[in-house]
């Protein structure tokens, strides 16, 4: 490794996501530099010459794959990290064909991904370079052998008219060499040889000398050596061939033997010389290196590349249909972020063995990384269902990990040769689709691949892309929806709501791109955007007298984390509001997904004078527990339980049990989606103070909002004159 601690050279034109990147490196021990763009990358990595580099795809003046062949102009052996969208999947793979090391995905939900793909690529680059430096020093040993043998051939050959006469000499001469030696006749039989040699067989030299290799080794070495001899070459060159002996021991050795012919007094061939040299400790550091390449480290599994690879000698063989499923573990990073990584491992440990009970011999079972998992099965697709719905039987039973009972599903995808892709790279892309299309359906089953998830994916990209977009060109407006007093028939309050307006002028429904935005990450940047937009409007309206009014802005659970007060603080501290004009809507379901997190960080943001209201109440893990426990200052009864009151008796005795819950736990209640008399009347008889909905006014863009509120006062103050 060049540097301690090792340094990671980050180029991405986000800037977001480099120092996302930095931060988190630099606090798990690496050395961060950072460029934004290829160009300066380069120039970044002349300077300082890092480790490792993680690079994005797209950028301008240069992008990551033209860095990527410019840097392998300069070294071509440093890791190269993809981090790139989903949207540039089939570039990033592109890149590892072009010599890229691994990729990661943006955003990046788990920071610890990349922490463990770095890791992982120090550790094979540490790996290959021992492997190197282990070659060359077989080679130099190799080279010094050969030369030692020569310098010896030479010597024997000065000191052959004196052999008879100087006979001491000579059997001292090889007795003080360190390797194992040997001399014979032409006709094979020992003449004589060195302590080493005997030490190697196991033998005297009186039970050496005068005997043939095929009466004192096992035949097959026998045979091997014997060979050798057979081709050497007339100038007495030495040859080589490589030999597995056991020592004393009975432990194996792998020995490389060199022989060449000595000569007589008038230069005729007079028998052969042999060296050996024990190689076995270089081998096995070889084999540890050639098994660390293709396994994973943590399982002893197969990795991705060694599935990549038995799918392309599948397909070269030509033997029939097989099938690939890409498996993966739901929810597996709620066990890593509440119980810790040790305890996820340990998961991941029982999960890869309850896979190996299932499918046994029959299919090639990989951990391709992180919670992902594959198969590789030879047959039928049937086979592979099969296959399939034993896994999915198998992950219904819990896991008992260290007295924690711990339950784990499994979403799988599957693609079949040679209908789903025509190489290993596009068998295992459609698959990890498939995967994820089981998981947005549900989780805890397993589709089939089909063209039609292509098209679905390419749409969530182009969607993805254009969210991006927008946020530059700020195509993100914010209209706000009305909340009325339906005891005073004041206004109090408004929700803030995105609308997206791009500029070929048609709108783009919330519905068609929130949920794209959530499962991207972009939610984050989308929300914030709204949140500043919102007080720098309550800013204005505060100025022109209306300090009265309050408004309601939405927290995703992606925005939901540990560093959301400090973005409440800082839109509340540029825009100059006061706290009680901001009231975050977070939903059940969000706040159950931590209990602890949750608590800290409503605490927090009570004690900063917001006001907490939890939005679509009734529809998720209603708990009197979290309303007693939790700083909440207003209930939102859902639209869905609003619009049938007047028909569904199931949904009157809900809204009707909120609204008295509510009352006698002093909490606010808000009715939404209220569009008709009689819903109004309802909700007024029931003891509901606010609502809101189309009955009073749709969402509105902040000028029509104005005009609304100056119409209604004047109404509300004309009706109590």
């Amino acid at each position: 490794m060049q540097h301690d601690p090792p340094r990671v050279l980050s180029i991405d034109d986000d800037r977001n996501v480099r120092d996302n990147i930095v931060a988190y490196l630099e606090d798990s021990g690496f050395d961060v530099v950072e460029a934004e763009n290829g160009k300066m990358g380069l120039e970044v990595y002349e300077k300082t010459n890092p480790d490792i580099v993680l690079v994005d795809l797209r950028m301008p003046v240069m992008d990551g794959m033209q860095f990527l062949s410019a840097i392998r102009k300069v070294n071509k052996r440093l890791p190269v990290i993809v981090v790139s969208g989903v949207g540039v999947l089939e570039e990033a793979v592109e890149a590892l064909r072009h010599g890229a090391w691994d990729y990661v995905t943006k955003p990046i939900s788990d920071m610890v991904v990349l922490e463990h793909a770095v890791n992982k690529a120090l550790e094979r680059a540490k790996l290959l370079e021992e492997r190197e430096r282990y070659q060359e020093r077989l080679e130099l040993e190799v080279a010094e052998r050969t030369k030692e043998l020569r310098d010896s051939n030479e010597r024997l050959i000065e000191f052959q008219n004196l052999l008879q006469e100087k006979n001491q000499f000579l059997e001292a001469l090889i007795e003080s060499m360190p390797n194992p030696v040997f001399f014979k006749s032409l006709e094979g039989r020992y003449l004589g040889c060195n302590a080493a040699f005997c030490h190697v067989l196991n033998l005297g030299k009186d039970e050496i000398v005068g005997r043939r290799a095929e009466d004192l080794l096992p035949e097959e070495i026998a045979c091997s050596a014997l060979e050798s001899s057979e081709t050497l070459l007339p100038d007495g060159r030495p040859q080589s061939c490589t030999l597995i002996l056991n020592d004393s021991t009975g432990a194996p050795m792998q020995l490389v033997l060199f022989k060449s012919f000595f000569k007589d007094r008038v230069g005729a061939n007079a028998g052969v010389v042999g060296i050996f040299h024990d190689i076995t400790e270089l081998k096995s550091k070889e084999a540890q290196i050639l098994y660390q390449a293709y396994h994973d480290e943590l399982t002893g599994l197969a990795n991705r590349a060694r599935l990549k690879e038995a799918i392309s000698e599948r397909m070269q063989s030509k033997g029939g249909n097989f099938v690939v499923l890409m498996l993966d573990l739901d929810n597996f990073k709620n066990v890593n972020d509440s119980l810790g990584h040790a305890m996820g491992d340990k998961l991941l440990l029982e999960a890869a063995r309850r896979l190996k009970d299932v499918v046994g011999s029959v299919a090639l079972l990989a951990r391709t990384g992180g919670d992902e998992f594959a198969l590789l099965v030879e047959g039928s697709k049937e086979h592979a269902v099969e296959l399939a719905d034993k896994t999915l039987e198998a992950f219904t039973r819990p896991f008992v990990i260290d007295d924690h009972e711990l339950f784990i599903s499994v979403s799988l995808g599957l693609t079949c040769w040679p209908e789903d892709g025509a190489d290993a790279d596009a068998l295992v892309k459609n698959a990890d689709i498939a995967m994820y299309k089981a998981k947005e359906q549900g989780r805890s089953r397993y589709l089939h691949f089909d063209a039609e998830m292509t098209e679905q994916v390419t749409r969530r990209l182009a969607i993805e892309k254009s969210i991006r977009k927008g946020l530059e060109r700020d195509e993100f407006h914010v209209f706000y929806q009305p909340k009325i007093n339906i005891i005073s028939g004041r206004l109090v309050g408004m929700e803030a709501l995105v609308r997206w307006m791009p500029e070929s002028g048609q709108v783009v429904s919330p519905a068609e791109f929130i949920p794209v935005a959530e499962e991207t990450g972009l939610i984050v940047a989308l929300g914030e955007h709204v949140l500043r937009k919102a007080c720098e409007q309550m800013r204005i309206w505060n100025e022109r007298g209306w300090e009265h009014l309050r408004v309601s802005v939405n927290i995703s659970a992606r925005q939901f984390q540990a560093n959301l007060t400090e973005r409440v603080a800082a839109a509340l501290r540029d825009s100059g509001i006061p706290p009680d004009a901001l009231e975050l809507e977070v939903t059940e379901t969000t706040m159950m997904q931590d209990m602890g997190q949750t608590v800290m960080l409503l605490e927090q943001l009570n004690a900063m004078g917001l006001k907490i209201a939890i939005d679509d109440f009734g529809t998720g893990h209603s708990s009197l527990y979290y309303l007693k426990r939790f700083p909440i200052n207003t209930l939102k009864i859902d639209r869905s339980f609003v619009r049938d009151i007047m028909t569904d008796d199931g949904d009157a005795s809900i809204v009707s049990t909120i609204i008295t819950m509510g009352r006698n736990l002093s909490l606010e209640v808000v009715a939404e989606g209220v569009e008709t008399d009689e819903q109004l009347q309802f909700l007024r008889e029931n003891g509901c103070a606010e609502v809101q909905g189309y009955y009073f006014s749709k969402p509105l863009p902040a000028d029509e909002f104005e005009a609304f509120v100056v119409h209604h006062e004047s109404q509300v103050d004309a009706v109590k004159a």
